[in-house]
């Protein structure tokens, strides 16, 4: 059997500086006596994709990329087409690739399921030469996410009041898809490129997204009308999307969509893209940790 020696790569500002406490948590959790781990704590913007890549020739079996969706895309990316596996700790304010995968949100519990987990190979997004492991979008998200990395203070609740903030400041967008072999214009609210299924928060915009099945999932909504937005609510809060008129989910290999992307993100991160997007599926390229119970549970999904 391999012996397995773990980096946990650290964002320290995440969590309101939980990230702190993961070399104390490691050390009162005794199944990790018996392991080879050490940790780093990143320094600047992109320093987790550095240290990932210095990871790769110095004989580690996993990294564990520890914070938000942002972290655990520079760790992903970073080991993409390598055998070291990824692993996930999520101290973000939405947390969806670790709540896709069944990673508990609780730090010790999350440590311990990283021990007793299985290994599978995921797909990976390409977005005009930039990578997603989760959801990215070019709607009325992104203006969420540019509105929200503003805040002084971030959270569920911050992430909320942006969500309100830009509801009624936001209009909708014209777009041009070109994809499995069609061209149509549409308005679009939000549009989304999925891997996985959810924002975060369990805010699902991809009911039927699966990290391994080669596929990405196109997602439109168009504007709800004020009677309809209580049960866009907890459509959207329930995986239930695909019961709206106004929705669509199309799974593609790749996909080709004109239109103002001035305003982007990227699983989450607020960038600028220059049009048209070009997006494509890379199949399999990354190894990940999946809790047991989440392969049972979703193995059709994870």
């Amino acid at each position: 059997m391999e012996k397995i020696r773990m980096l946990f790569i650290v964002n320290p500002i995440s969590g309101f500086g939980l990230g702190w406490e993961v070399p104390y948590r490691l050390r009162r959790i005794s199944a990790y006596r018996h392991v080879e781990y050490n940790v780093r704590f990143t320094e600047f913007p992109g320093h987790a994709k550095v240290i990932a890549e210095e990871a790769k020739q110095q004989g580690y079996t996993h990294v564990v990329a520890v914070g938000g969706d942002g972290t655990v895309r520079d760790v992903g990316t970073a080991l993409m087409g390598s055998d070291v596996a990824l692993g996930v700790i999520s101290l973000g304010s939405g947390n969806g690739f670790a709540r896709h995968l069944g990673f508990s949100l609780m730090m010790s519990k999350a440590l311990k399921q990283l021990l007793s987990s299985e290994e599978t190979y995921i797909d990976v997004v390409e977005i005009n030469g930039r990578y997603s492991l989760n959801v990215s979008g070019f709607g009325f998200d992104a203006v969420v996410a540019y509105f929200f990395n503003k805040m002084k203070i971030r959270g569920f609740l911050s992430y909320v009041f942006s969500v309100i903030h830009m509801w009624f400041r936001y209009p909708s967008r014209h777009f041009v898809f070109h994809i499995n072999g069609e061209t149509w214009a549409e308005e679009c609210f939000i549009m989304s490129v999925a891997n996985s299924s959810q924002y975060g928060n369990n805010a699902s915009i991809a009911p039927k997204a699966s990290l391994r099945d080669g596929l990405v999932d196109i997602c439109i909504l168009k504007r709800p009308k004020y009677y309809q937005i209580p049960r866009f609510i907890y459509c959207f809060m329930h995986s239930k999307l695909g019961q709206l008129s106004y929705f669509r989910e199309i799974q593609c290999r790749e996909a080709v969509i004109e239109g103002d992307v001035t305003k982007a993100h990227i699983d989450g991160d607020p960038c600028t893209l220059t049009p048209p997007i070009n997006v494509k599926v890379h199949a399999g390229v990354l190894k990940v940790v999946v809790p047991k119970f989440s392969r049972k549970q979703n193995k059709n999904n994870v």
